[in-house]
């Protein structure tokens, strides 16, 4: 038997293994569009909370300080009236407790009799909001121009200074002098002050008989 040709012979040449095509990555989750989109409405639905928060309780709405200033002025100064008269006047819903909380303590009626003045004070306060405004007043000598010391006990000191709580633009406070009926030649002065300084200063005509002269 003869041998068959070389080129006769079939040739089994090595399989090849099966390529496959790469696969395309797949795509990426646009994360950085949705974290920018989530902190937009995030940034939106709290400033619209605080808007409806300033529109229901204004109080708290922070000042502009598009104008910082403060001025006061005593308007006027009605004699012969008793500290129970001003407290009636400043608390009407709750004289008995103003009272206590003046004294420390329930008050007699003779101190609650007590004669004295009351001043209008007229006031206008500027880019101060949230900051502790004292409205406060001394007597002072006319001819000396020396405070004179009042001859008040310790508790009624008191009144004779005010702290306004968020104060407006303009208000009118009311404060308690006592008796000066027997004083010939005195003047009140008042101020504004705030926990930087002095705000805002004014005097009052000369007081005779507790009388203002203009």
């Amino acid at each position: 038997m003869g041998v068959p040709d070389s080129e006769t012979l079939p040739v089994h040449e090595p399989s090849r293994p099966a390529v496959t095509p790469p696969r395309a990555p797949p795509p990426r989750p646009r994360t950085r569009r949705a974290w920018f989109t989530t902190v937009c409405a995030v940034v939106g639905l709290t400033v619209g909370a605080l808007g409806l928060f300033w529109d229901f309780l204004p109080q708290y709405r922070p000042d502009p300080l598009d104008t910082v200033g403060a001025d006061v002025e005593i308007a006027a100064i009605e004699p012969g009236i008793t500290l129970l008269d001003f407290l009636r006047r400043t608390h009407p819903d709750d004289v008995t407790a103003a009272g206590r909380q003046v004294f420390g303590r329930m008050p007699s009626r003779s101190e609650l009799r007590q004669p004295g003045e009351m001043l209008y004070v007229r006031t206008q306060v500027d880019g101060h909001k949230h900051r502790d405004i004292v409205l406060r007043y001394t007597l002072y000598d006319g001819a000396t121009q020396m405070p004179v010391e009042l001859p008040l006990p310790p508790e009624l000191k008191r009144l004779q200074r005010a702290k306004l709580v968020a104060p407006s633009q303009r208000s009118v406070q009311l404060l308690w002098v006592p008796d000066l009926s027997d004083e010939r030649n005195v003047f009140i002065r008042v101020e504004l002050t705030s926990d930087s300084g002095l705000l805002a200063i004014a005097d009052s005509g000369r007081l005779r008989g507790g009388l203002l002269r203009r």
